[in-house]
């Protein structure tokens, strides 16, 4: 009984993988399908702003994880110019070849420049080991908006999902988690996401998992989260160029060990469950990944895999061009995390907590419920050590997967103490309050 009640659950996973990877494919044929005229028409217009020196931190030397992807969006919007590799090519071809044009040893913002300006010039690099999901969302809004329009309309989308996401957690937790996950989220710049098209889409992805997990435990369906986590590992391949994948993870995974602690869960089974939603988002991430290369493989005729394969190689080990240590992977992106005001928060939290502790300490059993989130606040390090060559290269961003530990010993620090709600203070307050009156007057 039980086997055949596992096999129907292998099934339905399996179908849902494919029914998952059949709507990425047409998505992006749809995506690729769109007229280009429009589309080229505001990638011109948006050159000014696309000008602007790639290196260029957001808050310019002082504190370097500031950095905006310039590099990466100009990439992006050179992919959406939609040329293809030829007059005749297919619509079908270009959604999974994913080409632009390239040359060595010239700035981005300088090739698609050059393939604005020279409308016979056609693509010449293809980059299909990615499945460029952004593509779905970047070239219907090339339609109406110009890149900087783009990011406006990102900033208000996306600050709308952090108001929602965290007034959710308020409610469904308690202010402290709220604040502990603005904490979180502010630590690791997030007001400049949505100002980077490479930046949006994993955050956006968890922000709206961080909603639905908040929703399905409110309405009592949490047995839906294993088929969530798989479906969000997929999905955050299909938009995701390897910024922060890991943020889709951790970040709502908290929110699960959270809620199953209000719930007062077995310490053991919140464990078993951690690793289980782990293990399915990571299955259906690197299924997504493999998908990819063997569809373009087949649809191209070209051999995509052995470069994916490649790629991870140099992702994980570096090369002599780019070398790269474990530790130094974790060294480098602890460094971005880095810098004076942090430190000085950081410093009064803890002061904050260690008060707290002393007053409003938990029995050493209840404490215990802090080892999940503890686990989750290694994830990152996991990552850096794994996939090392490209935690260091790309630092400058991949140190946001932190978030995850921020927000991790946070609540872990919170479910050592006790907490009372503001209004149940308040209502000591007042009865503390009546009755030092009534001494008074006594």
């Amino acid at each position: 009984m039980k086997t055949k009640e596992g096999l129907k659950k292998t099934g339905s996973y399996v179908i849902l993988f494919f029914i998952m990877i059949l709507v990425f494919c047409i998505a992006m044929i749809i995506a690729y399908a769109l007229p280009n005229d429009k589309i080229q028409f505001h990638i011109k217009e948006s050159r000014d702003v696309l000008s602007k020196n790639i290196e260029e931190p957001f808050f310019m030397n002082y504190v370097k994880s500031g950095k905006l992807d310039t590099f990466t969006d100009l990439l992006i919007l050179n992919t959406a110019m939609n040329k293809g590799m030829s007059e005749d090519e297919s619509i079908f071809v270009k959604a999974f070849e994913n080409s632009r044009y390239s040359e060595d040893y010239v700035s981005q913002y300088d090739l698609l420049n050059k393939s604005i300006e020279n409308e016979d010039l056609y693509n010449n690099a293809e980059y299909a080991r990615y499945w460029h999901g952004i593509q779905t969302i970047v070239r219907p809004l090339l339609m109406f908006f110009n890149y900087e329009e783009i990011r406006y309309l990102f900033m208000i989308v996306m600050f709308m999902l952090l108001i929602g996401a965290t007034i959710l957690i308020y409610k469904n937790l308690s202010i402290m988690h709220a604040l502990c996950f603005i904490f979180s989220m502010l630590a690791i710049n997030f007001f400049i996401i949505p100002m980077s098209l490479q930046f949006t889409s994993v955050f956006a992805i968890m922000l709206i998992a961080v909603i639905i997990i908040n929703i399905l435990y409110k309405v009592k369906k949490e047995k839906y989260l294993p088929y969530m986590f798989f479906i969000m590992g997929g999905v955050t391949n299909f938009f995701d160029l390897l910024t922060v994948p890991l943020i889709t993870l951790g970040i709502p995974l908290i929110v699960v060990i959270l809620l199953r602690n209000k719930n007062n869960c077995d310490i053991k089974k919140t464990i078993i469950e951690l690793i289980k939603l782990s293990m399915f988002w990571a299955i259906s991430y690197i299924l997504a990944f493999f998908a990819k290369w063997v569809i373009a493989s087949c649809i191209l005729q070209k051999d995509i895999i052995t470069n994916a394969l490649e790629q991870i190689l140099f992702r994980t080990n570096g090369s002599d061009k780019y070398p790269a240590t474990r530790l130094g992977a974790i060294s480098i992106n602890i460094e971005y995390l880095n810098n004076a005001v942090l430190l000085l928060f950081g410093i009064l939290i803890v002061f904050i907590w260690i008060i707290a502790l002393v007053k409003r300490r938990k029995k050493i059993k209840d404490m215990k419920k802090a080892i999940p989130l503890i686990i989750l606040a290694i994830y990152p390090y996991i990552w850096y050590a794994v996939i090392a060559g490209h935690s260091t290269v790309h630092a400058f961003f991949t140190y946001r997967a932190q978030a995850i530990m921020i927000f991790g010993i946070l609540c872990a620090m919170l479910e050592t103490i006790q907490l009372q709600q503001p209004t149940k203070l308040l209502k000591k307050e007042i009865k503390y309050g009546k009755n030092s009156s009534l001494n008074s007057m006594l």
